[in-house]
């Protein structure tokens, strides 16, 4: 019994020393190099804070500064150096909360003193962890000098910030060079209102290839907004909907609300990216060309007819830009929703395959616009297209929609297939503000049918209609060339009639046996 006591008491005691030792050595120190800020008159009961605190950041180069569990009251912002061979490091405990009663630029500013550039050999991370930053006072929770490369912040919670959480930018002291490389991990950031200016995590110019994960941004009315490229996103919750303490709109909360705004050009990678109840999810701003690409991407809302778009740009904005989706779960929620949301012309016009959408899992079609661009043939692939699920048939005597031609410089090369034994190949160029130009041919037996194709135009778009007057009419519309500008429509469940495409007019007819 007592060796059994002794050996437990013994086991304890080296998990206690192990736990101590990877502490330092996870971040390159010796135990010596770990200071407990509390043992140098920092204050952690919530009193106010002066100068002591970076007073002792200046005494603590090269070493990590520990920040037991506590209230820690700022009256100035916790200044960091930038000069490498001076790095500080800090741990806050899981339980200290830094706040401050007055108002301040920033709860902590990294890589803001010490403004020397040392040799680039002398890069080596800096480490953030840890902590609770109550956002409330001040125009940003944690500023990040984006000249000061291999920053990491992680295991943070950022919460009721009125502006911006994190910020990365910056300063005018001397060239860097365009590259921040600043890791954002296991990042929790609970903003005060969806409806007014709350930013999650801004990075500004000159701040490229930042690498964001395991992050979770609620209560921001922007999530994530980016002037610089080179951004990676893995496993990120973008949740729009809160107004604790903030203000509430009613019917319109939310309606403005963007998860991740581009102000730039460059590459983006999103991986397993989860867009809850935003309004929009990928905002594109300016006339700016990026190339995204989207693997294992939700939209989600709480909200029933909650919604604009996916993918968000000016329709008069014309720059080209790249956007590859793949893997994607999309569940519609709200009538006229639309997965790209652009000009239409960038797809119509794109001969270089800029655009795709496949192996997308959407739940609610029906719901989608009949112009959204994701149902672009040459978007998804090409293939055969039902207009209606199997066993059914199309609405005697009434126009229905077979699907649109968006306005393109390419021919389209489409058949429709009426029934087993006869189909209408029609070959159509059609440019917005001219008159379509279609070729049709009769193909098979068509004694046993009676029926019409026609056409009518809708801004940017073609769409085709066709009326039967006798006979079963399954019909299936195949793409022949592969890269014509035809969008099916939204769902196989449904008809489609002129109301749904807005249209008024007769169709001009085209075909008619």
């Amino acid at each position: 019994m007592i060796n059994r006591v002794f050996l437990s008491c013994f086991s304890v005691f080296l998990l206690c020393c192990f736990s101590v030792s990877a502490f330092g050595s996870e971040y390159g120190h010796e135990e010596s190099d770990i200071i407990s800020v509390t043992k140098f008159k920092v204050k952690n009961d919530g009193s106010v804070i002066g100068a002591e605190l970076n007073d002792l950041v200046k005494q603590s180069y090269g070493k990590t500064l520990y920040f037991q569990a506590g209230t820690y009251n700022l009256s100035e912002p916790i200044v960091l150096p930038f000069d490498y061979t001076k790095n500080v490091n800090i741990v806050f405990d899981k339980n200290a909360r830094i706040k401050t009663d007055l108002p301040l630029e920033a709860l902590l500013k990294i890589g803001y003193s010490e403004m020397s550039t040392p040799d680039v050999t002398h890069r080596r991370f800096s480490y953030i962890e840890g902590g609770m930053f109550d956002c409330s006072n001040v125009d940003n929770g944690i500023m990040v000098n984006g000249l000061k490369q291999l920053v990491s912040l992680r295991a943070i919670s950022l919460f009721k910030g009125r502006k911006i959480h994190i910020r990365i930018q910056v300063t005018d002291d001397f060239r860097g060079t365009g590259s921040c490389d600043t890791k954002i991990d296991n990042i929790t950031i609970q903003g005060i209102s969806s409806n007014e200016e709350v930013y999650g995590i801004y990075i500004d110019h000159s701040c490229c290839d930042t690498k964001i994960s395991n992050t979770f941004i609620y209560a921001t009315k922007y999530g994530l907004v980016t002037k610089s490229a080179g951004l990676i996103l893995n496993n990120v919750h973008i949740l729009s909907m809160n107004t604790t303490g903030g203000l509430d709109l009613g019917a319109e909360n939310f309606c403005s609300t963007e998860g991740i705004c581009l102000e730039t050009g460059g590459f983006f990678i999103f991986n397993e990216i989860y867009f809850d109840t935003v309004d929009k999810a990928i905002v594109l701003a300016e006339d700016v060309n990026p190339t995204l690409i989207l693997d294992k991407n939700i939209f989600f809302s709480y909200l029933k007819n909650f919604g604009t778009s996916f993918i968000y740009k000016e329709h008069e904005k014309t720059a080209p830009f790249q956007v590859k989706m793949s893997n994607c779960i999309i569940e519609v929620a709200k009538q006229g929703y639309q997965i790209f949301d652009i000009n239409p012309e960038l797809i119509g016009r794109d001969v270089e395959g800029n655009f795709s959408f496949v192996n997308a899992a959407m739940r609610s079609p029906q719901l989608l616009s009949p112009f959204d661009l994701s149902l672009l043939q040459r978007v998804k692939g090409t293939r055969s297209d039902a207009v209606l699920a199997s066993g059914q048939d199309v609405i005697r005597n009434e126009w229905t929609a077979l699907g649109a031609l968006i306005s393109s410089p390419v021919k389209s090369s489409l058949r429709v297939d009426l029934s087993d034994d006869c189909s209408v190949e029609l070959a159509v160029r059609f440019e917005k503000g001219k008159t379509p130009r279609i070729k049709s041919k009769i193909i098979g037996d068509s004694k046993s049918l009676s029926f019409q194709i026609g056409y009518a135009l809708k801004d940017e778009y073609c769409v085709l209609f066709l009326k039967s007057e006798r006979g079963v009419i399954y019909p299936v519309i195949s793409d022949l060339i592969g890269n014509g500008a035809f969008l099916s429509t939204p769902s196989k469940n449904r008809s489609y009639v002129l109301r749904d495409y807005e249209i008024e007019e007769e169709p001009v007819s085209i075909v008619k046996r």
